[in-house]
């Protein structure tokens, strides 16, 4: 069974999010495994949101501005739920992570990310 390699970015938008993803994407796909990117940032990893990513996907996006998966400033322990309230959302987090069968995900953006 192939690795599988969770990515998304977080935080706001800077210069080289689609360099990365493609690099990483490109990385792992030359070594046989498979990319799951989620879409906006830790809210798409809590709601499960993601695409499959191959080279398809990946071609074309090194010089695009932005990321291809969209970004949030959300983070999973605090995560703002309907107009005042937030929750922890780390177990749902986790629950989709394993439910993709993830081996790693990786983070792409600054030390709020991180």
């Amino acid at each position: 069974m192939p690795k599988v390699i969770g990515i998304l970015t977080s935080g706001g938008d800077c210069p080289g999010l689609n360099a990365a993803i493609r690099g990483v994407g490109k990385a792992a796909l030359a070594l046989g495994m498979q990319i799951v990117g989620y879409r906006d940032g830790f809210r798409g990893l809590v709601e499960n949101r993601f695409i499959r990513l191959d080279s398809r996907e990946l071609s074309g996006i090194l010089t695009l501005g932005g990321t291809i998966l969209g970004t949030s400033r959300d983070k999973p322990y605090r995560m703002p739920v309907g107009d005042t309230d937030t929750m922890d959302m780390t177990p749902l987090a986790v629950a989709n992570y394993h439910k993709q069968h993830l081996d790693c995900l990786v983070c792409l953006g600054g030390g709020g990310t991180q």
